[in-house]
């Protein structure tokens, strides 16, 4: 069962990051190799200044695939209790995505999490068609949830747009009991952090 599991998450991961998981495995060394170090110690993002009075996550995880790193996830709040009544859930990405990607795996964990069929978020992702851009390796999108069944997007600081149609299963992607990497949740919410100079070691 184990194995099944494991296999059905690299799966997604590479769906996420809109990789054929059959052909990409010669080139996983040689893309490791080429990607190149950056970022610094955890900091406030501009959008979160005056949300959030914390400097540094409350919580993060890095996602990804043997050496390819897809996206790091940052949990911002102020709570006691992770995440709490009012946060910010950070990605930046490690590599590029593009619009549809992030729409229609977004769509396809709310919809395996809540159980429904994917054509009941159409509105949903109507939403996120808008909000969402094509991604490349450095951009961030964070979601703002303010407790009243809204995520507000900013993308590269900017704000982009509000989710008001099943927000809350958004999150649950990363944050819900039913994420699909629940080792990752765990570090989302129990204040495990590593300095964002090691996003590409």
């Amino acid at each position: 069962m184990r194995t099944i599991a494991a296999a059905e998450s690299v799966r997604y991961g590479f769906a996420h990051a809109g990789i054929d998981g059959y052909r990409v495995l010669p080139c996983l060394l040689l893309l490791f190799f080429l990607l190149p170090a950056t970022g610094i110690a955890g900091s406030i993002h501009p959008e979160l200044s005056g949300r959030v009075a914390a400097r540094t996550p409350a919580g993060c995880a890095d996602y990804g695939f043997l050496f390819i790193g897809l996206y790091r996830a940052e949990l911002w709040t102020d709570a006691e209790i992770a995440p709490g009544e009012e946060f910010g859930l950070t990605l930046i990405y490690r590599r590029a995505f593009s619009r549809d990607v992030l729409v229609s795996t977004s769509i396809s964990e709310m919809a395996r999490i809540s159980g429904r069929p994917e054509d009941s978020f159409d509105s949903a992702r109507m939403q996120l068609e808008a909000i969402m851009r094509k991604v490349s390796k450095g951009d961030r999108f964070t979601a703002w949830w303010d407790g009243s069944g809204e995520v507000g997007f900013f993308f590269n600081g900017k704000g982009v747009g509000v989710l008001d149609r099943d927000a809350g299963l958004f999150l649950d992607i990363w944050l819900g009991k039913r994420s699909r990497e629940p080792r990752r949740r765990d570090q989302l919410l129990s204040g495990h952090c590593e300095s964002r100079s090691n996003l590409d070691k």
